[in-house]
């Protein structure tokens, strides 16, 4: 099954993610978190979502360092390669998905 609508929402709040990747500001996952459920399609549950969105945001924070995530947020059109490593990132997350 393919999720890319929702790997397309994780994008967007990528780039607004703090430029110290592996150390969230309080509150800022939390943010992340709340964004990408509210956000996503009704077809899955809320229950669903949410733990797809805390994986997608532990993976954002693992794979991608301060300045990767810093020139994301610079750009006004994101670097391919560095949007497919987002991709990439968050696909590991689709299993949560699953009822």
């Amino acid at each position: 099954m393919n999720y890319r609508h929702l790997i397309a929402l994780v994008l967007p709040l990528a780039l607004a993610l703090p430029a110290t990747a592996a150390e969230w500001p309080a509150g800022a996952k939390i943010e992340f978190v709340n964004e990408c459920v509210a956000g996503a399609q009704a077809s899955h549950s809320e229950e669903q979502l949410r733990a797809f969105c805390e994986c997608a945001a532990d993976k954002v924070s693992q794979e991608f360092s301060a300045a990767e995530l810093e020139a994301m947020r610079s750009q006004t059109q994101p670097d391919p390669a560095l949007q497919q490593r987002l991709v990439t990132a968050s696909n590991s997350c689709n299993a949560k998905l699953q009822g």
